[in-house]
Parts: C-alpha cells; sequence; structure tokens
C-alpha cells in the first residue's frame, strides 16, 4: 500500500507543479499585457455590420478585418468608409 501511495505522489507532484505554474502564467499575462496589445472595442455600428452576416466564419472574418483596419488607420472613419458603412461625424 505504501508503495502505491508513493507511485501516486510521484505521478501527481510534477503534474501539480505544472497546473499551478500555468495558473500563475495565465494570470501574470492578463495583469501584465502589454498596452499594444489591448483589446480595441468596437463600435455598436461596425460590430452591427460584422454580425449582419449570417455564417459565423464570416462574422469572425469581418471583426477581424475591421481590428486590423482600425489598427492600421486608428479612424474609426476610415474603417467604415472601408467597410462601406459611412462616416460618424
Amino acid at each position: 500500500m505504501a508503495d502505491l501511495i508513493a507511485a501516486l505522489a510521484d505521478v501527481l507532484w510534477p503534474i501539480t507543479c505544472y497546473a499551478i505554474a500555468d495558473m500563475i502564467r495565465k494570470e501574470w499575462q492578463g495583469r501584465h499585457k502589454p498596452a499594444a496589445e489591448a483589446e480595441v472595442v468596437v463600435p455598436d455600428d461596425l460590430m452591427a455590420y460584422a454580425m449582419s452576416h449570417s455564417e459565423q466564419w464570416a462574422q469572425e472574418d469581418a471583426l477581424r478585418a475591421i481590428q486590423q483596419s482600425y489598427e492600421q488607420w486608428k479612424d474609426w472613419n476610415r474603417v467604415r468608409a472601408a467597410m462601406g458603412i459611412g462616416r460618424i461625424d
């Protein structure tokens, strides 16, 4: 019986250490996210445009295109124009 407990401890200890280290890593990354990787909040009209597509893959592609366009131009009106929506002044 003692051998069984020792064998289980030998197997479970590294798994437990890995799980704890992984949780710490994820928590640290969440708190120390670089400003360049900060999520951009997409305006409602552009979100509605992306979600107007019937297929999920098309919605994801439209949202990705919107986000990439904003990363490039840093101007929501230029993104709207590129998507064919117009301008908001």
